[in-house]
C-alpha cells in the first residue's frame, strides 16, 4: 500500500506503508493516546507511530509521522480505521431545506483519493518580482500552530511553510491566497466533504466526514469487553488484548448465546 503523497527523506520519496496486526493490545494503545493527548494533532502524531510498522522500510516514530503532510495523515487515520475492521458504516444528517434527519451509508474504499501533483511537496509563487518556494504543511505545522494565537496563525504558518522567508517580507492577504492556490495544485487530496440525498424532499445536503473518526473508540469500550471475558474464561487481560478485534467479538457472542440473551 503506497500514500499519496509520500514523506521526503535525502532524495527518496519514501510511499510504501504497513500497518502493525491488529491486537486487542495496539486497539487499548490507540484508544488510551487518542483520550490523553494535548490536541488532535499531537494525538495523530503519537497514532500513527505506534501503528504503522514501517514507511519505506524503515521503522515509523513520532518524528517521521510528524513529517507527513496533512492529506497523508488524513489517508493513514482513514485506512487504520478501515485496517482496525470499520471502514465507513451508517452516519447520519440534518436536511439543509426540510430540517428532517436520515441516514446514510457509506463505505471508505468508495471515496477518491487524489495523489500528489507534479513538484510535490514544494509549490512556486511569483509575488513582488520574486519566485518564492513553499513547501505543504505537516503535521508538526498543525502542532505548532495549536500554540499560536488565531490572529497570527496565518502569517506564522506561512513563514514556517517559506523555504526563502527572509525574502517575504510583509505577509499580506494577497501572498496568503497565492501561495494557498499553489499549495492546493500540488498537495494530495483526500474527500473530506460528500453530497448525501435527502429521502424526504430530494435535497443534496453537503456532508463533512471526519478524517479521524477512529479516535472517537473509547477505551472504556475494549476494557469492558476485557471484563466480560476475563469475568467468564478467567483469562488474563494480556491474553485477552492478544486476541484480535474478530475473535473477541465472537467470544462474546458466545458468552452472550450461553446466558440465554442470543438465539
Amino acid at each position: 500500500m503506497q500514500l499519496p503523497g509520500g514523506l521526503i527523506e535525502g532524495e527518496k520519496r519514501q510511499r510504501q506503508y504497513r500497518f502493525w496486526p491488529v491486537s486487542g493490545a495496539l486497539e487499548l494503545a490507540l484508544a488510551e493516546t487518542a483520550e490523553t493527548a494535548a490536541s488532535i494533532p499531537e494525538a495523530v502524531t503519537r497514532i500513527l507511530a505506534l501503528s504503522l510498522r514501517e514507511l519505506g522500510g524503515e521503522a515509523m516514530n513520532e518524528e517521521r509521522a510528524a513529517s507527513l503532510c496533512v492529506a497523508d495523515r488524513q489517508f493513514l487515520m482513514r485506512e487504520l480505521e478501515h485496517h482496525l475492521g470499520f471502514s465507513g458504516g451508517w452516519f447520519h444528517a440534518d436536511c439543509t431545506t426540510c430540517a428532517g434527519r436520515f441516514d446514510f451509508h457509506l463505505d471508505y474504499g468508495d471515496l477518491p483519493v487524489q495523489e500528489a501533483g507534479v513538484g510535490y511537496p514544494l509549490a512556486t509563487v511569483n509575488h513582488g518580482g520574486r519566485a518564492l518556494r513553499f513547501r505543504l504543511p505537516t503535521g508538526r505545522d498543525q502542532e505548532g500552530l495549536t500554540r499560536i494565537p488565531d490572529g497570527r496563525a496565518r502569517s506564522w504558518l506561512l513563514r514556517q511553510l517559506s523555504c526563502e522567508p527572509e525574502l517575504l517580507g510583509e505577509v499580506d492577504a494577497s501572498l496568503v491566497a497565492s501561495v494557498e492556490a499553489a499549495l492546493e495544485a500540488v498537495a494530495p487530496v483526500v474527500v473530506v466533504q460528500v453530497q448525501a440525498l435527502c429521502p424526504e424532499c430530494g435535497t443534496s445536503t453537503a456532508i463533512d466526514l471526519d478524517p479521524y473518526r477512529v479516535m472517537r473508540r473509547q477505551s472504556d469500550d475494549l476494557l469492558h469487553q476485557v471484563h466480560r471475558i476475563a469475568l467468564h474464561y478467567h483469562w488474563s487481560e494480556a491474553e485477552i488484548l492478544g486476541l484480535p478485534h474478530t475473535r473477541r467479538q465472537r467470544y462474546l457472542e458466545m458468552i452472550d448465546r450461553s446466558r440465554g440473551m442470543v438465539s
